[in-house]
């Protein structure tokens, strides 16, 4: 997917949801919109013992996200990055449904747009970040940005600098 259709998508979600501000409430949509949406969804919070480095992991399949406990408990307090990794794995859930899951062969490189890890970052950040309410930032600092969007400064920074891109 291109950058452009996944900004589409999270634009959708945005509208479905009826999200008007800057802000997005992931935790809220992960407990409460998404089990209504997709009526086989369920999330679960793992140990960090269990998951190791592993921050979290979505089974499109079978519509199930998992997420460690750390990640989640940061999430819900407002963490920014916590909030990116949730972002994350609903996009894994929503744009790799269908796609079978594949790995590339070593020294073999891919597209960005082909890698499902890209897509799921991009999703990540266009969700969070929205690119339509663009204009709506003016000269605001990317603190600002990052405060009102309640994401790190350096994903502010990184979808700011992604804004020219289609």
């Amino acid at each position: 997917m291109s950058r452009a259709s996944i900004r589409t998508l999270a634009k959708h979600l945005r509208t479905a949801l009826k999200i008007r501000g800057l802000y997005f409430p992931v935790m809220e949509v992960i407990e409460f919109a998404l089990p209504q949406i997709l009526p086989d969804f369920e999330y679960q919070v793992a140990s960090e013992k269990d998951l190791g480095q592993t921050h979290g992991l979505t089974f499109p399949q079978q519509s199930i996200i998992i997420l460690r406990e750390d990640v989640y408990e940061g999430a819900l307090s407002g963490n920014g990055r916590d909030r990116m990794t949730v972002a994350h794995e609903i996009g894994h859930l929503l744009m790799h449904k269908d796609i079978a899951f594949a790995r590339s062969e070593p020294n073999v490189e891919i597209a960005a747009f082909e890698s499902s890890e890209w897509q799921a970052k991009c999703f990540s950040g266009e969700l969070l970040v929205p690119h339509h309410l663009a204009s709506v930032w003016g000269e605001k600092s990317v603190e600002e940005i990052a405060r009102e969007c309640g994401v790190s400064v350096h994903a502010a920074d990184y979808q700011k600098s992604c804004m020219k891109r289609p």
